[in-house]
C-alpha cells in the first residue's frame, strides 16, 4: 500500500550529513547505520529502522550523526509527503506527532498541546474519565501491558526507572504513556503521583479504533516518529 510513496536506492554519506535539511527520509531496507548523539552515545539502526521522519515533520536538519557501517539500501520517502500526510490527519494523530517531536528534540513545551487546544478531550468526557491519585500512588508499573495513556489535569507525575531513578516529570497539560499504546509494547518505567493528582484516562481500545481509521501512510509516518522517540529515550537512559 505504500509503494507509491517511496523509491529504493543506496544510502550514501551525502544523504545523511548533519546540519542540512533534506528532501528525503528513510527506512533501512538492508545493511546498518550507526547513530551518535552530541554526547557521544551511540546505537545501531538496522533493517526497518527510520531515519529523518521527525526532522521531516518540522523541516529541520539532522541532530544525530549517522555513520555508514556497510553497504545500506533504503526505502526513501519525500519529506514533503510526510508533512502533508500528518497535516491532514486527525487532531489526535497530529497531537501525538507534535508531542512526540517535542520530546525528541527537547523543544520547550507550550502550556497546552494540540489535542487540548482543539477541545478534543473535553468533547470525549464520557469516554475519557477523570481519576484522582493519592501521593506516591502507582499509576502503572514497569513491564505492564498498557490499557491507557494519560493527560495530567492537575498535580504532578514522575516516571521511575528500574533503579528508581526519576527519568521524567509531567505537569498539567502534559500527556504520558501513549507510546506503549501505539507501538504495542510493555511499559518501560513506573509512573507515580507526586502529591495528589488528577489524570484523564484515554483507553487503548478507543485509540486502536480511532487510529485504525487513519490512512495507512499517516499511520506509518506516526509510527516512524514514535520509533525515533523510543531510540532517543534509550540514548537518554529512560529505559533502564
Amino acid at each position: 500500500m505504500l509503494k507509491k510513496y517511496y523509491k529504493i536506492h543506496e544510502l550514501t554519506k551525502e544523504n545523511i550529513k548533519c546540519d542540512q535539511d533534506y528532501e528525503e527520509c528513510f527506512i533501512i531496507k538492508e545493511g546498518s547505520v550507526l547513530a551518535r548523539d552530541t554526547s557521544g552515545k551511540t546505537f545501531t539502526l538496522k533493517p526497518g529502522h527510520p531515519i529523518g521522519f521527525a526532522e521531516a515533520m518540522v523541516s529541520r536538519s539532522y541532530e544525530l550523526e549517522y555513520i555508514l557501517k556497510e553497504y545500506t539500501s533504503v526505502y526513501a520517502f519525500k519529506t514533503s509527503e510526510i508533512r502533508k500526510a500528518l497535516a491532514t490527519s486527525s487532531s489526535l494523530t497530529r497531537g501525538m506527532a507534535k508531542y512526540s517531536v517535542d520530546r525528541i528534540f527537547n523543544t520547550k513545551k507550550s502550556k497546552t498541546y494540540h489535542l487540548i487546544d482543539d477541545g478534543f478531550l473535553s468533547k470525549q468526557k464520557a469516554r475519557f474519565p477523570m481519576i484522582e491519585f493519592a501521593d506516591d500512588q502507582t499509576i502503572f508499573m514497569r513491564n505492564q501491558k498498557p490499557k491507557f495513556f494519560f493527560y495530567v489535569e492537575s498535580g504532578k507525575v514522575e516516571l521511575h526507572s528500574r533503579t528508581d531513578k526519576i527519568v521524567a516529570t509531567y505537569y498539567p497539560g502534559d500527556s504520558f504513556g501513549e507510546m506503549a499504546l501505539f507501538t504495542d509494547s510493555y511499559r518501560s518505567a513506573t509512573a507515580k503521583s507526586v502529591g495528589k493528582s488528577t489524570l484523564q484516562l484515554v483507553s487503548r481500545d478507543y485509540i486502536k479504533e480511532y487510529f485504525e481509521n487513519e490512512e495507512p501512510f499517516v499511520k506509518f509516518s506516526l509510527i516512524c516518529i514514535l520509533e525515533r522517540l523510543r531510540a532517543m529515550n534509550n540514548l537518554r537512559n529512560l529505559i533502564i
